[in-house]
């Protein structure tokens, strides 16, 4: 009887340890995750890790992608190296909307801000809805682009 309730227990604190994670067909709840495992890295391995890893392409993972952008609104991560440095009063979209507002304004509870960018997945202009969150003066950001 003790060992049937030890086992019961052992297998429901393992089964309480783990996290659903959100499917590809999920796009805003796996546009989260892929952040919160962002920031999980940059907390476990370095800023100087974090940002090599996220300005690579290795971290592409078709559409989503992190992008990481220092306090003062400059790009300090993202897979397109031109992307690198971005000025951020050049972040206007082809549309004419000014979305650099709105991404500096999200918070540690984070925030969603949609635009029109390039799908690195297409090559084609789509709007993209990211999903921002501040963290360490820094924020970290990820998005994924509506279909046609």
């Amino acid at each position: 009887m003790i060992r049937t309730v030890s086992v019961a227990l052992l297998l429901g604190l393992l089964t309480a340890g783990c996290v659903a994670i959100p499917s590809q067909n999920e796009p805003a709840a796996y546009t989260q995750s892929i952040v919160e495992d962002a920031i999980r890295r940059y907390q476990r391995d370095g800023r100087e890790a974090a940002v090599a890893y996220h300005s690579s392409a290795d971290s592409v993972d078709g559409q989503w992608y992190v992008f990481i952008i220092g306090g003062d609104g400059y790009t300090i991560a993202h897979h397109n190296p031109e992307m690198i440095g971005r000025d951020p009063a050049l972040r206007i979209d082809s549309t004419g909307y000014f979305y650099g507002d709105d991404v500096l304004s999200a918070t540690e509870d984070g925030k969603w801000v949609s635009y029109v960018f390039q799908n690195p997945e297409t090559g084609e202009e789509r709007r993209k809805h990211a999903w921002i969150v501040r963290h360490d003066g820094l924020f970290f950001g990820s998005g994924w682009y509506e279909e046609k």
